[in-house]
C-alpha cells in the first residue's frame, strides 16, 4: 500500500459524528482501530469531498471524489475506512427506519384490539 500524500485530506478539525455514533468510531464496533483514526483525522475532508463542497487539491483526492461517485473501487486504507463508514451510515439509517415502523404499527394495533 502507498502511503498518502501529505497535502491529501489535510485538515485543522477532528470529525465526529455524535448523532450517529455517540460513543465514537474506536468504540462503536463498526471500525477497526485504523479505520477510526482515519475518520476521525481525516473524516471533515473525506466528507467535504463526498459532499462536493471542497475542491480534490492532490491526485488521491481527485480518485477519492471518483471512488464516491461509485466509479472507482476503494484501493487505499483511506477510501476502505470511508466505505466502511457509509455502509455503516446505511445499516444504521435502515435499522432506525424499520424500528420506528415497526413500534408505530405495534402502538396502534394494541390501540385498536382494545
Amino acid at each position: 500500500m502507498s502511503q498518502i500524500q501529505a497535502k491529501s485530506f489535510e485538515t485543522s478539525k477532528k470529525f465526529f459524528d455524535d448523532a450517529n455514533f455517540p460513543r465514537g468510531f474506536q468504540r462503536s464496533g463498526d471500525f477497526t482501530r485504523q479505520q477510526a483514526d482515519i475518520l476521525e483525522n481525516m473524516g471533515d475532508a473525506l466528507k467535504s469531498l463526498h459532499e462536493g463542497t471542497r475542491e480534490a487539491a492532490t491526485d488521491e483526492e481527485v480518485r477519492f471524489v471518483d471512488f464516491c461517485q461509485q466509479k472507482l473501487e476503494p484501493i487505499n486504507a483511506v477510501e476502505r475506512a470511508w466505505a466502511a463508514y457509509c455502509k455503516a451510515l446505511a445499516r444504521k439509517q435502515i435499522y432506525f427506519t424499520a424500528s420506528s415502523s415497526a413500534s408505530e404499527a405495534d402502538y396502534e394495533n394494541t390501540e385498536t384490539d382494545d
